[in-house]
């Protein structure tokens, strides 16, 4: 509203946009907007905004309409598509039935600062304490952990990468050193080759030639399997290396809610989804070709080594080592550190591709701004971020690339022709006889090809330090993952004392009660001082306050996302067990709808699976009936909790049914995704449910029924409201959603949002 302010249009389209904001604040909204003379067309179910309207359209959702003006006498003129006075009250056009007959009976004097109210007799049960200076404020511990060093972690990832010799991957590992030394020695016999070339060329014998020129071609026949058969079994070690690392880090990461202390509690910016996608993507595929890179090199240069001491003996052998001591010294002191760089070049990756993800996410709300050229330029600033630091990567990989390409590919032919002269120093024998010169020619050829295999074995041995710097920057950002969730599941960090009921005692097992408990947000913000309530089976719980009070944050206590710093909480089981037929003790319904991916079964039945939900079914209502029929069962349910909620017509939007697999965040309403989260409520039956602000965006016919089921399902709730709530006289006053009010026996009363609460009774 207030980018509304500011722009000063003369149209504003006001989509449901102040259904979570007091009903005073509402009205200074509404006030403000005729001052700067801005005509609003507003979506909205609530009755009490027709008076600050002059036309009100109204839509069944069936193709009929029908619109009203209000004229200066307060009575109604009307034109339109359909008769709302002959529609059913179970139909759909319930929702204009409402709006019309408020409108009906809205006057001029109809307003909020002079509104009609309905008394309730309220009395004050229990208050926060005084605020005392001498307590201090509890501190919220961060999620953290000391990082481990790079070896801890590379020890850890080994744990859990490293096979059996007896499993799938075990043998693939086998595989691979199987085919690098076989790989090494067709080398072996491709540099004997070329040298036998040069030998039966000088001596002119063709029969022999034909014969090394078929044996030449079964070796190359043999190396064209051998290579793709190599980066095949790579690959597929990689693939069960990422299945392994993914299941490890989603064991814990969805368990206990850890990907919630993770995003929300952690001192730190941990972009999860980048880390458990992409980035462990990267690093088993690195990993697999680290794994033939290590292998292949040590293998060639143990051999070779052997091969060039029958040539040259141990002279030879000394000057190649030297010169490769002395070039792995040279590239180490300059290598860059690709490791940092490249770990933040995959951080900037994940920050690019969020940007992408926000904008899928809310295209619709952009569309309606017109900020697409506004997004354009966050999404190109944070691409130049990333090409900036690429760039900077590249050039860094191109200059250490010069280094390299000179140390181990160039250079090393100066060093081939000195070991070649020392060979032919050290050859005995005639050098004007042609046999001789044939078998010097062979040598030579022999050994240039070794010498070129060797240094082309610690060409790869320089490249493997430059592969695991860069691989210890994925390293390091999966297992610091992993050590964050890891501290999550362990409880070092855990302060919360709640106390999970057990057995049948009715303060342990039947009641939520809150026992001189500080709610403290992560920020360290006091929000209510040593609360003090108790909520007993049939005795529902009105949360009132004003935005930011700390209404849902009590929620969050209560379902232990965030620790109980100081005094008791006492509450029941709030877990789904598919074994327990009587349901869970607490059920959360949010103020965001959430639709999970699945069918329209699958939004009713979460977070149970089909077959866990045909389980519970079966047991509760299936007694004396097959297994065969507990879909027949299921669905029969979800049928009558469907119409309960007004929303049997979603069966009949696609000819699939409950099989429907639909983008349901997208085609829903929001009013039918909060109806659609009440329906999961009524499913799981719960002893005690959480109504976070999630029928707001509901006619106030829809909110009397879901809450009248509520009852009769014997389920207790604990609301969540904007209410304003004035006292005077012992007398209360509610204005907003009225509704709400005979549903519930208790009101806590958020005052401020400095810690400051009232629990009061409520009787009409």
């Amino acid at each position: 509203m207030a980018r509304l302010f500011y722009h000063k249009p003369k149209f504003a389209i006001l989509d449901e946009c102040t259904s979570a904001v007091t009903t005073d604040m509402e009205e200074r909204f509404c006030a403000k907007i005729r001052a700067m003379g801005t005509s609003c067309i507003t979506i909205s179910h609530r009755p009490a905004l027709v008076a600050f309207h002059d036309v009100v359209l109204s839509l069944d959702g069936e193709g009929g309409w029908k619109v009203h003006y209000k004229r200066e006498d307060s009575s109604l003129e009307s034109e339109g598509g359909m008769d709302l006075t002959k529609l059913s009250v179970t139909d759909r056009q319930n929702d204009a039935i409402t709006v019309q007959r408020a409108f009906t009976a809205a006057k001029k004097e109809f307003a909020f600062s002079n509104p009609k109210t309905q008394p309730y007799v309220s009395e004050l049960i229990a208050a926060s304490p005084s605020l005392s200076h001498d307590v201090k404020l509890p501190v919220v511990p961060q999620l953290q952990r000391t990082p481990r060093v790079l070896s801890s972690r590379v020890a850890a990832m080994f744990k859990v990468l490293v096979p059996t010799v007896f499993d799938k991957q075990g043998a693939q590992l086998l595989a691979v050193a199987f085919l690098v030394a076989t790989r090494t020695w067709l080398s072996d016999q491709i540099a004997t080759l070329n040298g036998t070339t040069v030998k039966y060329v000088l001596e002119q014998d063709k029969a022999g030639f034909i014969r090394l020129m078929s044996i030449s071609v079964l070796q190359s026949a043999a190396s064209a399997v051998i290579a793709p058969s190599l980066r095949h079994l790579t690959a597929t070690l990689a693939l069960g290396w990422r299945i392994r690392l993914t299941q490890h880090l989603l064991k814990n990461y969805l368990r206990n809610n850890a990907f919630y202390q993770v995003f929300q509690m952690s001192s730190k910016n941990i972009d999860a989804d980048q880390r458990i996608t992409d980035d462990l993507e990267k690093l088993t595929t690195d990993l697999s070709g680290l794994v033939t890179g290590m292998v292949k090199p040590s293998v060639d240069i143990l051999w070779f080594t052997w091969r060039m001491k029958l040539l040259t003996g141990r002279r030879g052998v000394s000057i190649l080592y030297a010169y490769m001591l002395l070039g792995l010294g040279l590239l180490r002191t300059a290598t860059p550190d690709f490791g940092d760089l490249t770990s933040r070049e995959q951080q900037l990756e994940g920050t690019f591709r969020f940007m992408h993800e926000r904008l899928r996410t809310h295209a619709e709300s952009i569309a309606f701004f017109g900020g697409g050229a506004r997004e354009k330029a966050m999404v190109e600033s944070r691409f130049r971020d990333l090409l900036d630091h690429s760039s900077l990567l590249l050039k860094k990989k191109w200059q250490f690339g010069i280094l390299d390409d000179f140390v181990t590919k160039q250079f090393p032919h100066i060093v081939t022709w000195g070991l070649s002269l020392l060979y032919t120093l050290d050859h005995k024998g005639d050098r004007s006889l042609v046999s001789t010169q044939i078998e010097l020619g062979h040598g030579i050829r022999f050994l240039a090809s070794v010498v070129s295999q060797s240094f082309l074995a610690f060409g790869d041995i320089m490249e493997l330090n430059r592969k695991f710097l860069e691989l210890s920057g994925s390293i390091n950002r999966v297992f610091e993952l992993e050590e964050l969730v890891d501290a999550v599941q362990s409880g070092d960090l855990r302060t919360d004392k709640v106390l999970q009921s057990h057995g049948n005692d009715l303060h342990a097992g039947d009641v939520i009660s809150f026992c001189d408990v500080d709610i403290v947000t992560p920020s360290e913000k006091l929000l209510a001082r040593q609360l003090t309530c108790d909520v007993v089976p049939g005795k529902n719980l009105l949360v009132t306050g004003p935005n930011g009070s700390g209404k849902s944050s009590v929620f969050r206590v209560l379902r232990g996302l965030w620790p109980v710093m100081s005094g008791r909480l006492y509450k029941p089981s709030h877990h789904l067990d598919k074994e327990d037929i009587s349901g869970c003790g607490v059920f959360y319904v949010p103020q965001k709808p959430y639709t999970c991916l699945g069918t329209l079964r699958d939004q009713i039945i979460y977070p149970l699976s089909h077959e866990e939900a045909e389980l519970k079914e079966l047991k509760l209502y299936g007694k004396g009936k097959s297994s065969a029929d507990t879909t027949n069962i299921l669905d029969a349910r979800l049928k009558n909790i469907l119409e309960n909620v007004r929303l049997n017509y979603l069966l009949e939007r696609d000819e699939s049914g409950w099989a429907a697999n639909l983008s349901w965040e997208d085609i829903l309403s929001l009013g039918e995704q909060q109806r659609l989260g009440m329906a999961r409520l009524f499913f799981h039956k719960p002893k005690f449910g959480i109504l976070d602000e999630c029928t707001n965006a509901t006619s106030v016919d829809v909110e009397e029924q879901l809450y009248r089921l509520a009852k009769h399902l014997g389920i207790t709730v604990i609301t969540s409201s904007q209410a304003i709530i004035l006292s005077c006289f012992a007398i209360v006053y509610f204005f907003q959603r009225p509704a709400l009010i005979p549903f519930h026996a208790l009101e806590l009363r958020f005052v401020d949002g400095e810690g400051n609460w009232e629990l009061r009774s409520i009787e009409q």
